[in-house]
């Protein structure tokens, strides 16, 4: 009978929860991911008579040299501006010069750059936002996305049958509470220059009051 027991409770065991500590944790485990590398965090500059930032990294990656420049918040890549113009933001993010500088990390993979940062003014609740930027490099031709901001990092961008796929992050209430009971995980698709919704949805919880970072998922 206690084998009997054994065997029914398998499946079960099977489907735990996994507790992730932290969420790129959560986004290492992702298949599919576009950018596998940790990043590399861009360095402080400057020119003799500079009166702006600058940080900048360069050397090789993704098979080629690479050079990554920001000045007062303007992204060069490779010697190009990325004009805010070329960025798509999703709704309601917005471009700005305040996103980049201290602390900009950058992901590279072939034909592809991306780069984020936690803005310098942020505090409090502010700081669970980042700032990614997606860039697309083809030839002459950049285009970006600024992606959602709640808990992103460029680790959680995928590549499935030639689709960039993200999530955006949302807080997961219980009726009648103020404090986020763990996050939801909506699945996004950059279809053309559009944001295109792909129906997948995947719910987390928090596993100790008051921490936003450390959080059970449930099995697909």
């Amino acid at each position: 009978m206690k084998f009997l027991a054994a065997l029914i409770l398998l499946p079960a065991l099977g489907q735990a929860a996994t507790v992730f500590d932290g969420y790129e944790a959560y986004y290492e485990a992702l298949p599919n991911r576009l950018f596998r590398d940790k990043g590399t965090e861009l360095q402080p500059y400057s020119l003799e008579g500079d009166d702006v930032a600058r940080h900048e990294w360069h050397g090789m990656a993704a098979g080629r040299q690479q050079r990554i420049d920001v000045r007062d918040g303007q992204l060069k890549i490779n010697g190009r501006v990325l004009s805010p113009k070329r960025v798509k933001a999703f709704p309601d993010e917005v471009v700005s010069n305040s996103d980049l500088g201290l602390g900009t990390t950058v992901y590279f993979s072939k034909g592809w750059v991306c780069v984020e940062n936690t803005p310098a003014s942020a505090s409090g609740t502010a700081v669970r936002h980042k700032a990614v930027y997606l860039i697309k490099q083809s030839g002459k031709q950049q285009q970006g996305w600024k992606l959602p901001s709640l808990f992103a990092s460029c680790t959680a961008i995928r590549m499935q049958k030639g689709q960039v796929q993200f999530d955006k992050v949302t807080y997961r209430y219980l009726d009648g509470q103020d404090e986020p009971q763990g996050v939801m995980f909506k699945g996004y698709a950059i279809q053309g220059n559009k944001f295109v919704a792909l129906g997948s949805l995947r719910s987390s919880t928090f596993v100790e009051p008051g921490n936003v970072y450390k959080f059970s998922v449930e099995p697909n």
